[in-house]
């Protein structure tokens, strides 16, 4: 029985490291949002967005730890389900005795971890969480080197059939969050391939959290000290390396479940049973064990004051309490739409990037100091290379966390994340005395209108109104005016609502090679 459900929850991980990686994928996610709804599945996204409004997700992840345990990391983390896949690579290379697993002592690392995170969200800010959960660093993994591997590939295949496959720039490309990502990786990898899951069960704070929930799980490995007959096989197979023979005992806040020592076992001694039993009464009278939790004590105060930490951390965000930590660096990124303001992106935001593999029209950027140093890798919103389409939504519909609120279109058609500011003295309609125009004629909300120029017959100048502007970059990304834009979008802290266009239905703008 244990074979088929090893078999059945592998199957389940697999469905789920490849759905998430291909919700990551422009080839995949150009298409569809299908695989971009299990993203909401991930436990710290579904965290924060309790706070906006989200529990059903986060109470169910809950509900299934304290049922069977850590069931979420080995069967929906995808990080989780790639350090196996990276063990189990890893052990076709290794000799049988370097395949095997031995106990290792908790680390007490796991819950200074957990204390810090918590620390850093009790004064507002979310990123050392959004640094360590394990499935935004899968998102950064698969939108910085899996996705541009992708887009590489299409490249040279567009280079072969031009007529066929067009060629995409890496336009939204960011060296800094790259080198980052492939950091985390060759970090991820190592651990993995040496240790199993040293990342989950030192470093990784929703292990930690939920390994204090499994604790108490109903459904448990438990070893039958009379049937045991210390063979070490289901010690050599644990990756989370939390079975100690010499008490007969498993460390359950680090056994993920796996199954891979119940499937093992050759005599029926392990298994995974119904602890809330009052027979189970007996297991702690056992001295060996008994001991073992004395020894263990220390541990137990670490992860008390590790859950009061966090407990008080969410109890704080529930509060809706601003950042305690005042610190007020000078903003200059513009957030996207529907992520309200820049304290909100802050605050709920995981940095998966998500949003920036979704972006249809590749705007939206790694942030490096745009948002100040508490902000570095969120998404912003870059015109360089394009503008943000009129008749999109997409970032909303993806983001897991709430970080950018899921909003209509005509929502976003209202929603104000920045305003333009007009340079005069830059327009060409002044520096060259010569005819423009593109800005009005790609401005969506007709913000901006043309008005004749100083009575010169022929020459119109820009005229804006600020009120009708939502930001969408059209104007500044097409301006002509070199080498600085005469159209240039401010973001505002908070996002605003500008007032109803004249003309409320405007055509998809196509862009030319001129732009006018």
């Amino acid at each position: 029985m244990y074979k088929v459900l090893k078999k059945i929850r592998v199957g389940v991980a697999l469905f789920f490291l490849v759905s998430i990686t291909a919700a990551f994928l422009y080839i995949v996610n150009s298409e569809t949002s299908v695989f971009s709804t299990l993203l909401k599945l991930q436990f710290v996204p579904s965290l924060l967005g309790v706070f906006s409004g989200t529990a059903v997700v986060f109470i169910l992840l809950l509900l299934l730890t304290l049922i069977f345990g850590r069931v979420y990391c080995s069967t929906i983390c995808p990080l989780g389900v790639f350090q196996d896949v990276t063990t189990r690579v890893a052990n076709l290379f290794k000799s049988k005795k370097q395949k095997r697993f031995t106990y290792d002592k908790p680390k007490k690392s796991r819950y200074i971890v957990l204390g810090i995170v918590a620390l850093f969200l009790i004064i507002g800010i979310t990123l050392p969480l959004a640094y360590l959960d394990p499935y935004s660093i899968w998102g950064r993994i698969s939108s910085e080197i899996i996705n541009n591997s992708e887009q590489l590939i299409n490249n040279g295949i567009s280079f072969l059939f031009p007529n066929s496959v067009y060629f995409r720039s890496f336009v939204h490309f960011a060296v800094g969050s790259f080198v980052f990502a492939l950091f985390l990786l060759a970090a991820i990898v190592l651990f993995s391939a040496f240790r199993g899951r040293l990342y989950c069960n030192t470093i990784c704070p929703v292990g930690s959290l939920l390994g204090l929930i499994s604790r108490f799980a109903a459904f448990q490995p438990v070893i039958n000290h009379e049937k045991c007959t210390r063979c070490h096989l289901c010690a050599i197979k644990c990756k989370s390396q939390c079975i100690d023979l010499k008490t007969q005992t498993v460390d359950t806040s680090r056994c993920v479940v796996c199954m891979n020592c119940v499937a093992a076992c050759k005599n029926g001694s392990m298994t995974f049973s119904f602890t809330w039993r009052k027979s189970s009464k007996q297991n702690y009278n056992n001295p060996i064990e008994a001991q073992n939790k004395e020894i263990n004590s220390p541990d137990r105060r670490r992860a008390l004051i590790a859950m009061g930490l966090m407990g008080t951390a969410l109890a704080v965000k529930a509060a809706k309490v601003g950042p305690l930590l005042s610190v007020k660096p000078k903003i200059s990124g513009i957030s996207p739409p529907g992520s309200i303001s820049i304290v909100h992106l802050k605050q709920n935001c995981t940095a998966c990037h998500a949003c920036i593999t979704a972006c249809p029209n590749n705007i939206i950027k790694p942030a490096t100091m745009e948002y100040g140093l508490d902000g570095v890798l969120l998404p912003v919103l870059n015109f360089d290379n394009h503008f943000c389409s009129y008749e999109c939504n997409q970032c909303s519909i993806v983001c897991p966390s709430n970080a950018i609120m899921p909003i209509t279109l005509e929502e976003k058609k209202l929603t104000q994340v920045g305003k333009v500011r007009f340079i005069p003295k830059r327009c060409i309609v002044f520096t060259d005395k010569t005819a423009c125009g593109a800005c009005e004629e790609h401005c969506p909300t007709k913000a901006i209108t043309m008005v004749p120029y100083k009575n010169r017959e022929g020459l119109y100048f820009p005229s804006v109104n600020r009120d009708y502007c939502i930001g969408c970059g059209g104007c500044e990304f097409i301006c002509p005016a070199v080498p600085e834009k005469a159209m240039i979008v401010q973001g505002l802290d908070v996002h605003e609502t500008a007032k109803k266009p004249l003309k409320e239905e405007q055509e998809e703008l196509v862009i030319d090679s001129f732009g006018f």
